[in-house]
């Protein structure tokens, strides 16, 4: 049966050198404009191109995080320059639905900074949530700032474990999906303690409040 995943892993194997890093860039670019294809997966197999010898393995974590920004940086660019507008562009109307913008959209409206970093780990709004972080103005900063953390942390990662299964797809697959699972473990934890966190704050600058109020005023009424 055709996969997608062992295409893309047996196809980079074959290559080396310059062909192969361009090829990692290519792929992770195309990953980024939220076309259809597993981005760790690409970044596995840099791995496991590195594995062969083909790429060093510092040049697959190169290859791999510049791909990786350029497709973030493109979504976010296009958003800043078109606004709204890049709803109607064709390639956006036909990667991303409006359910999926619609949902990117609520997110980050929400919490602008934690999303532009949790996005990195979650592939169905990852592209959304770049081209909403341009549309709404995030600073450059800002954005670049978090979502090149959060890419030095999950590049790495992908890439290494290409480069510890080597040859084995089977493996690399069934590793993948076994991280795929403990990220998402995390995200959710990291949500649940920034939300306990933003409910703890408000709770104390409210009591806070509360007790100005009922010390500077303790009759309970301001004159």
């Amino acid at each position: 049966m055709f996969s997608i995943k062992t295409y893309l892993i047996n196809t980079l194997s074959q290559l080396e050198g310059w062909q192969a890093y361009c090829a990692i860039v290519g792929l992770l670019l195309i990953c980024g404009l939220g076309v259809p294809l597993p981005e760790d997966i690409t970044l596995i197999a840099a791995g496991i191109v590195a594995a062969l010898g083909s790429i060093s393995l510092w040049g697959a974590m190169v290859a791999g995080f510049f791909g990786v920004m350029a497709g973030d940086a493109f979504l976010y660019t296009v958003g800043r320059i078109y606004g709204r507008r890049a709803f109607t562009l064709p390639l956006i109307r036909t990667i991303m639905t409006p359910r999926r913008i619609a949902l990117a959209e609520r997110k980050i409206m929400r919490n602008s900074h934690f999303i532009c970093f949790t996005a990195r780990f979650l592939p169905g709004l990852r592209s959304p949530v770049f081209l909403m972080a341009g549309i709404i103005g995030i600073r450059p900063i800002v954005f670049y700032g978090l979502d090149g953390l959060a890419a030095l942390l999950s590049v790495p990662l992908w890439v290494l474990v290409g480069h510890w299964v080597g040859e084995n797809l089977d493996a690399a697959l069934s590793i993948a999906e076994r991280v795929q699972l403990s990220l998402a473990g995390v995200v959710v934890l990291l949500v649940v303690a920034y939300f306990a966190w933003r409910r703890y704050r408000k709770t104390r600058r409210a009591q806070r409040l509360m007790y100005y109020m009922s010390s500077r005023y303790p009759s309970g009424t301001p004159s």
